[in-house]
């Protein structure tokens, strides 16, 4: 009897406990409420979905932020999670969201019909100078409340800048000026995020961490680690522009000339010094053929119906929006935009020894690169790579692809064009992927180089190794050992330089290592 007596006595205390614990947190007092009771008149439920944040939410139901916290007991407003049933004003549903994210081939019409609105009224109520310049990843409002101040659209230029934004030391890595938004009516806002959907821009902001972004907007630190090619997670700076990418891909709204059926662009924004592909479906076989940033395309058609082409976007092309140019056999002509975004590699100071100083004149810079780019220009197939590139060697990576180089205290008129592995003298270099060696040679600045040639536009190439073990025209695989590390030509230290050429543009090497290719 005192035995029955007891466990009801601890019963009646766990059950007091969980009590409290359920008014006391207001998440699971929420979920109880909601669970087990109709909304009060004027309110419904929302359900959260994946990608969704509180901001979204209040748009979507022409309400703040504050509203919806007091509704729900919430006081973290960026604490919310998928599944979770939220007390939302009711009110008539337009069906229509504050915001869309073009998609390539879609026109400013087209998202005009698709919400049965007037193209003038986007273009007026975004403040767009050209209907005809939107382009893959632009965000467009659809509401007044979703608009945001617009910046100037900036100039698309091929010319090198003169110099760069901050002159730094050796050791640090600075970021170009941030860039403006061009012909934007909305702009991802530092309290909130904009959109969740399609890949847009996040602007670090003072005391950000890459942790708490990615937390911010449901994706892990190796999401933007990826999508950014950012080799420190633990470096990111105030100002940085940094792709948020893929979460849901809303339905494209495309009116595509025939036979044109689909047009992708991947990665949805274009990164100064990186490469991009187009791939382009069409119903019936077709030749087709293209231009983008002042070159032909270099087009790859499987049965005549699916279609691809890489390129390689230069170091220093201007920020801004370019044209691609398609041409469907003899007499359609289809274009569309794509955006390119500043790469932001900051600046070096470089010191080389006297002995060194016939190497400095820009001219021998300029003749070596000028005999790489005829080399990496050839374009033959089949492709003999896979979905990524291995890397190169078994050493940490010591400077990566992009910033501009002050030598020995003279102006910024150069850049990193590959990446740096700290290999000790002696070491292996390792083919990054099979392919045909083109070139094995000793250059005035890569010293010992090999060059690789992979198919379909794409080369690798190895330099300043003391020792070279493989010859023109010889046929290598994946790790195969090409040569040993070194300190050949124009180099500060023992040391490998890779670099990945596409189409006769060296590009950054790093996303060929972590992301699956074209």
């Amino acid at each position: 009897m005192k035995h029955t007596q007891r466990l009801i006595q601890v019963t009646g205390i766990i059950m007091l406990v969980i009590g409290l614990l359920i008014t006391q947190n207001p998440l699971i007092a929420q979920s109880e409420a909601v669970d087990n009771t109709e909304p009060a008149e004027g309110l419904t439920l929302h359900v959260v979905q994946r990608g969704e944040n509180l901001y979204r939410i209040a748009l979507a139901y022409d309400t703040t932020i504050d509203t919806l916290a007091e509704l729900n007991g919430i006081t973290n407003v960026s604490s919310i999670f998928v599944g979770q049933r939220l007390l939302v004003p009711a009110g008539e549903d337009t069906s229509i969201p504050a915001t869309h994210t073009v998609q390539a081939g879609e026109t400013l019409a087209n998202i005009a019909d698709l919400y049965d609105l007037d193209w003038q009224y986007l273009l007026d109520l975004n403040q767009l100078a050209n209907a005809n310049r939107i382009y893959p990843g632009q965000v467009i409002a659809l509401v007044p409340e979703a608009v945001t101040t617009p910046t100037p659209e900036p100039t698309p230029s091929n010319e090198p800048s003169q110099e760069p934004a901050t002159d730094v030391p050796a050791t640090d890595t600075v970021p170009n000026e941030a860039e403006t938004e061009p012909g934007l009516g909305i702009v991802a806002t530092p309290a909130e995020p904009s959109v969740t959907g399609i890949p847009f821009l996040h602007t670090v902001q003072s005391g950000e961490t890459l942790f708490k972004i990615a937390t911010r907007y449901g994706l892990t630190v190796n999401d933007l680690v990826t999508a950014n090619s950012i080799a420190d997670p633990t470096r990111i700076y105030s100002g940085q522009q940094l792709i948020i990418p893929n979460l849901e891909i809303p339905e494209a709204v495309v009116n595509l000339p025939e036979p044109l059926s689909y047009v992708q662009v991947n990665p949805i924004l274009f990164k100064e010094g990186e490469a991009g592909s187009f791939v382009i479906t069409t119903s019936t076989p077709i030749t087709l053929t293209g231009t983008f940033l002042g070159s032909d395309l270099r087009i790859i058609s499987q049965d005549g119906l699916q279609h691809m082409a890489i390129v390689g976007i230069p170091m220093y092309t201007v920020a801004g929006i370019y044209p691609v140019q398609l041409f469907v056999g003899a007499s359609t002509t289809y274009t569309f935009n794509v955006r390119v975004i500043a790469g932001n590699y900051g600046a070096q100071y470089i010191t080389l020894g006297a002995d060194q100083a016939p190497l400095y004149d820009p001219v021998v810079d300029e003749t070596e690169l000028n005999l790489l780019n005829r080399i990496t220009s050839e374009f033959t197939e089949p492709r003999l790579y896979g979905s990524n590139l291995s890397l190169p060697a078994a050493a940490a990576m010591n400077a990566p692809y992009g910033a501009s180089r002050s030598i020995n205290g003279g102006g910024f008129d150069r850049y990193h064009s590959g990446a740096d592995f700290a290999s000790p003298p002696g070491t292996n270099v390792l083919a990054a992927a099979p392919g045909k060696v083109v070139l094995a040679d000793t250059l005035n600045i890569r010293g010992n180089a090999v060059v690789i040639d992979h198919g379909e536009g794409v080369f690798t190439a190895y330099a300043h190794m003391s020792s070279l073990l493989v010859s023109i025209g010889e046929t290598v695989q994946t790790g195969q050992v090409i040569g040993l590390a070194g300190s050949t030509g124009r180099s500060t230290g023992p040391h490998l330089h890779w670099e990945v050429w596409v189409n006769g543009v060296p590009v950054n090497p790093l996303p060929w290592l972590q992301t699956a290719l074209p």
